[in-house]
């Protein structure tokens, strides 16, 4: 699956939703998020932080990726907007 970081964080969540008996901790949580993203994505999250994202407390790497994460939604929303039906834009 070619899936945003975006789509990727959203997937995530709605998974912790539906087995909320799991009740990993946060740390547990995010080592399980990046362990499956790719590495496209695991490579912009460390650019970000200007070396590892494991380097960031659990709190900080969780406020980063929500703040990614919404913005990659964002662009990815206007991107399927300003297309019109038929033409590819760049």
């Amino acid at each position: 699956m070619d899936e945003s970081l975006g789509q990727a964080w959203d997937r995530f969540k709605g998974l912790l939703r539906k087995t909320p008996i799991h009740r990993f901790d946060q740390p547990t949580r995010l080592t399980l998020f990046l362990a499956g993203l790719k590495s496209q994505s695991k490579l912009m999250l460390d650019a970000s932080t200007g070396g590892s994202i494991k380097w960031k407390t659990p709190e900080e790497a969780y406020k980063l990726i929500e703040n990614m994460a919404a913005n990659d939604n964002e662009a990815y929303t206007e991107r399927a907007h300003s297309q019109k039906k038929g033409i590819l834009e760049l």
